[in-house]
């Protein structure tokens, strides 16, 4: 190998260490930029503190996310809380109507027993207005619940309704076709199509057999 070719070879060599010694300082320069004005660099990758920036500001966004979610259930809790006091609030006003709709009605029960004994047997001194108070005070009390929307279930001579019925026995009868309701042991309530209590009947099984 002649000295022309040594010496190209070196030359060459030392070029290219220059080159390399000049793109480690231009990305030295380009990170010493980027820290003092938090521009890119060419390279497109973000500099360190541009991450570190980052990282806070997310942070930041996830705290007051987290504060947001712990207010909303403080809020959600108390408008619960709220929902459910006033709730018992209208009940217990309901209820208190309803009860102050049935005084009048005790009052009168007092008043036509009032000269009946504490104990024992008793026969009013005049039974006929005694039966008539009784059915006044009867129908004071029908007019209470009608009027809070609570009607009586037909029953008797019905067809047999096992949703409005509850049937005790069943018995023969002349006149009341078979299936059909013979006589009420108890009244049945209703109020607007929910069932407050069924009718308690007797079920007609049909004339009885000759």
């Amino acid at each position: 190998m002649s000295d022309e070719t040594i010496k190209s070879a070196a030359e060459l060599a030392a070029e290219r260490a220059e080159q390399v010694q000049v793109q480690q300082d231009a990305e030295a320069s380009n990170e010493e930029i980027s820290a003092s004005t938090g521009e890119v660099p060419p390279s497109g990758e973000p500099t360190t503190v541009e991450l570190q920036q980052r990282i806070a500001s997310l942070n930041e966004e996830l705290e007051a996310a987290k504060d947001k979610a712990v207010r909303l259930v403080a809020e959600f809790d108390n408008f619960r809380k709220r929902n459910a006091r006033d709730y018992v609030e209208t009940l217990e006003a309901a209820q208190g109507k309803a009860y102050a709709s049935l005084f009048p009605v005790v009052d009168n029960f007092e008043r036509a027993f009032q000269d009946a004994p504490a104990e024992g047997d008793w026969t009013p001194a005049d039974p006929a207005a005694f039966a008539k108070g009784m059915r006044l005070i009867r129908e004071q009390l029908r007019k209470i619940l009608s009027d809070a929307g609570v009607e009586e279930i037909p029953s008797e001579g019905a067809a047999f309704d096992p949703n409005l019925h509850d049937a005790l026995t069943q018995m023969p009868h002349d006149t009341v076709p078979a299936d059909h309701v013979a006589a009420v042991h108890a009244r049945g309530w209703k109020k607007g199509d929910k069932i407050l209590r069924h009718a308690q009947v007797i079920v007609s099984s049909g004339p009885a057999a000759g």
